[in-house]
């Protein structure tokens, strides 16, 4: 009888073990199945495509007069005197500078000597002519070829007459052209001569910034070119706080060999346009190409040779759909892009993992840090 009991005991037991044993595979199998990379669904990082900012660039540059002229005296010669500093405003017809006028007078009093030569001489070849056109008329011993080479002596000598006083009135002007004068009203920007210094004709001593509009000057890239007449912001640097708007009035054709930048003048208005000459401006322009760029984690873009886009996670299944973007720009970790909306949500790593139409799994922030 104990043996019997004994005998069912044991046989339980066997059932139990066999039971618990059955169990703890499944359970193993089961688990492993649920952690199976191949099966399981993945798990993301998102991120939210934002306004990429405002969409205005700064460009710094000084602000100048609209025209700016090199002066400089048309007769080469020795400055005996400078009157003018660099900052100094003028007036048109104020004294700049002179040079030393003792050769161009002495020239002119050559010149003027030439002239009572020439007069004397016409004088001359007058009198002969109407007494040679006399002596023809009466048929004295005259002939007709001796008046024609008195006729021709007279022409020579009113033309002589009429050279020397023009080079007279050369000589004149030169002598004149000694003092340099202001031609219009203005603010001088530089000194490139001074006292002692023999300069040629022509060669600048004085840079005179004329009195106008003043204007920022400022280069711009390759890839922004506004239209004439397209209005900007403008603030002067310093504790002045001059602002106003601009208007762009001409960009160059032409870009500069070194630094590959456009030339750009923008009239200033308001404030600004009291800035004093060689003040820091900068120019803050829209840029309309901008507006519809939106900031995303450089991460997130998916570009294996033949497509560049990203993974848009729809907000109630959770699957992934491919957008095609059109990459702008590229920072160190952002990146601008069109395609997508602000405030859509993108696969931020792991976009090479995934296909068009898989469930993904958001992960915590907890689970991005780990």
């Amino acid at each position: 009888m104990k043996r019997k009991y004994v005998l069912t005991f044991v046989g339980l037991l066997g059932v139990a073990a066999a039971a618990g044993f059955y169990l703890v595979s499944e359970t193993a199998e089961w688990k492993a199945e649920a952690t199976d990379p191949r099966t399981v669904t993945p798990l993301v990082s998102v991120a939210e495509a934002k306004k990429a900012g405002t969409a205005e660039r700064s460009f710094t540059g000084n602000v100048a007069s609209r025209v700016q002229s090199n002066l400089g005296f048309r007769v080469p010669g020795k400055i005996v005197q400078r009157m003018v500093d660099v900052g100094q405003q003028v007036r048109q017809g104020q004294v700049l500078m002179r040079i030393d006028e003792t050769d161009l007078q002495l020239a002119l009093t050559a010149k003027r000597n030439t002239v009572i030569a020439a007069q004397a001489v016409l004088i001359q070849v007058q009198a002969d002519e109407k007494r040679y056109a006399a002596l023809v008329k009466n048929g004295l011993a005259a002939t007709p070829q001796r008046y024609e080479q008195a006729k021709a002596a007279l022409d020579t000598a009113s033309a002589q007459l009429a050279a020397a006083e023009a080079d007279t009135k050369v000589a004149e002007n030169a002598a004149t052209y000694t003092v340099l004068l202001a031609d219009s009203d203005g603010t001088v920007v530089a000194t490139l001569g001074d006292p002692g210094q023999v300069v040629a004709a022509g060669q600048t001593v004085v840079q005179l910034a004329k009195a106008g509009p003043r204007e920022a000057v400022v280069w711009l890239p390759e890839t922004l070119r506004p239209d004439i007449g397209s209005e900007a912001q403008a603030s002067v640097y310093g504790d002045s706080g001059l602002s106003g708007k601009a208007r762009l009035r001409q960009i160059s054709d032409s870009a500069d060999p070194q630094t590959r930048t456009y030339e750009a003048r923008y009239v200033l208005d308001g404030d600004a346009a009291s800035a004093p000459l060689g003040s820091t401006v900068t120019i803050r322009i829209m840029d309309t190409d901008r507006r519809s760029e939106v900031a995303i984690p450089v991460g997130a873009i998916l570009d294996d040779g033949s497509r560049t886009g990203v993974w848009v996670i729809d907000g109630q299944s959770s699957a992934v759909k491919f957008t095609p973007i059109e990459v702008k720009r590229i920072g160190e970790e952002t990146a601008f892009v069109t395609g997508i909306d602000v405030g859509q949500r993108v696969v931020a790593l792991g976009a090479h993992l995934l296909e068009n139409g898989a469930t993904v799994r958001v992960a915590s922030q907890q689970e991005v840090t780990k």
